[in-house]
């Protein structure tokens, strides 16, 4: 028991830490009083939660193999959950886009083909407008629309939620198996964000399943999930600022433990389904393929038949999964595109990467190349090749799955790394899809990183005290330390001696 107490202690104080910080979320009501919202505050307990359970996993990789660390691991992951659960959004709002794109799809309408302005305006429009009314509108439109007015008005809260929607004059981004999973907690419990997080919660949990379990198989200690479950990245953006990415990645994670199991079928299913949570995963299936590949040959089963067959159950699976909002044509991918066309936000890489072609491309720089300014353009196309560069080099190492399961995963995260570190987006959140790699490679790089993209929130707290100037310097706090650390990570991992293949 002695052994054990660092963990009791850590985790206790851990707890008391979440349960301040739901007492503390009551004073971030959303739109009022920005300027006297605790940012700091939080930003305090946030950074003391991470050097928690920085120090917490420094002390469980001293004892491997553990059982009641690990039991200690889960109960306290859990406590941490139930804690935040009943929380305020600290600084985040997309949840009310969540709950009101649910509403709509549990109606019979398509929650694609709608952005929430329209049903605030197309009242006004049909008086003031009727000629672009019935231009823009048929007759199912406009009786679908008039459905959503209802729906509406049917309570304050849908009034109060639907007007919370942020970018309303866009239409949703958010893939079909998020939508059905929206969809399932309306019709469980409709405006209620505590369900969403219960929900997000089945999830989270069916993610720390398969985690211990791709432990077990690669015979890494089970304690490693501690990454994972005590993060207090996950626990923040997913059941306070009510994120969805924990759909993607937890069956990202069955994903993967259905590859180290050779079970290449349910694999490509799980990672079709993770495609569907949220698009990132789909730069790795071409490694899926390489495994079913060397697999079937050392089978001596036909090869073609094999990569055929998975191929088109990812692709069936992803048809199936749009196939109930395809009415719309190519309206569908409306919201993705405004996504990917426009947003830019706490970047880092592809910031320099903009800087270093705008000041290239000189008198060009306003010149537009697909509705995208030339640098940012020539940015996206440097990413696209990087990323695909990446892929070609680990798809011709061909590192076997078979004889070296440890380093054909650790191709997964470093792809998935990139594709964090690449994007012109770098919300915190977006991070959270490299935190499970972190428990079979834990690297303290990227774990101070999860801690570091707090200061992400300091944006907030500069602009509601009209001192902008100072987020300019955000990204370099934020990202210049961990990208010191990789570079020691990296210069070290250089200089080891490469593991030898299993037999």
């Amino acid at each position: 028991m002695r052994s054990r107490l660092p963990i009791l202690l850590t985790g206790l104080a851990s707890l008391l830490l979440y349960l301040s910080l739901t007492r503390l979320s009551n004073q971030f009501s959303w739109g009022e009083g920005y300027s006297e919202r605790p940012i700091l505050v939080y930003l305090a307990l946030y950074f003391t939660l991470i050097v928690l359970y920085i120090l917490t996993w420094l002390f469980v990789r001293k004892h491997p193999g553990d059982r009641g660390i690990f039991w200690m691991i889960i109960v306290f992951g859990l406590l941490f959950r139930v804690a935040i659960l009943p929380s305020q959004q600290i600084q985040e709002d997309d949840v009310y886009r969540y709950l009101w794109d649910g509403k709509v799809f549990a109606n019979g309408i398509n929650p694609f083909e709608y952005a929430p302005s329209e049903v605030h305006d197309f009242k006004s429009l049909r008086i003031q407008n009727p000629e672009n009314y019935y231009e823009t509108y048929i007759e199912r439109n406009e009786r679908e629309l008039e459905i959503l007015d209802a729906l509406k008005w049917k309570t304050p809260q849908s009034v109060q939620y639907l007007e919370r929607v942020n970018h309303p004059d866009v239409s949703t981004i958010y893939p079909p198996m998020a939508q059905f999973v929206f969809r399932w907690v309306h019709e469980i419990k409709p405006d209620n964000i505590v369900a969403m997080r219960v929900g997000f919660l089945i999830f989270d949990v069916m993610a720390l399943v398969f985690i211990v379990g791709i432990l077990s198989r690669l015979g890494l200690d089970k304690s490693g999930c501690l990454i994972y479950f005590w993060s207090p990245l996950i626990i923040k953006e997913t059941f306070n600022s009510t994120h969805l990415d924990i759909i993607g990645i937890s069956l990202l994670c069955g994903s993967i433990y259905f590859l180290v199991s050779q079970r290449h079928s349910l694999a490509t299913l799980f990672l079709a389904f993770s495609f569907l949570g949220k698009l990132y995963p789909v730069i790795l299936f071409p490694l899926y393929l390489q495994a079913c590949y060397e697999k079937t040959a050392q089978e001596g089963k036909n090869i073609g038949l094999a990569l055929l067959g998975n191929s088109f159950l990812f692709l069936a699976v992803i048809v199936l999964g749009f196939m109930p909002f395809m009415g719309i044509g190519l309206q569908i991918f409306d919201g993705l595109k405004a996504f990917t066309l426009y947003w830019q936000s706490n970047d880092s890489i592809f910031a320099i990467l903009v800087f270093i072609f705008k000041n290239i491309s000189g008198g060009f720089a306003n010149q537009t190349v697909l509705s995208n300014p030339l640098p940012i353009f020539l940015s996206k196309v440097t990413v696209a090749m990087t990323l695909t560069g990446v892929l070609i080099v680990l798809m011709c190492k061909r590192t076997s799955l078979l004889r070296q399961p440890i380093e054909f995963v650790r191709g997964f995260f470093w792809l998935m790394a990139l594709v964090f570190l690449l994007s012109p987006v770098q919300n915190p959140w977006y991070l959270c899809w490299v935190v499970p790699f972190l428990c079979l490679f834990p690297s303290r790089a990227w774990i101070v990183l999860t801690g570091l993209v707090g200061f992400y929130y300091l944006d907030f707290y500069f602009d509601y005290q009209e001192i902008q100037a100072l987020s300019a310097w955000i990204p370099w706090v934020e990202y210049l330390p961990f990208y010191f650390l990789l570079a020691l990570q990296c210069r070290e991992i250089k200089n080891q001696k490469p593991l030898p293949e299993a037999v």
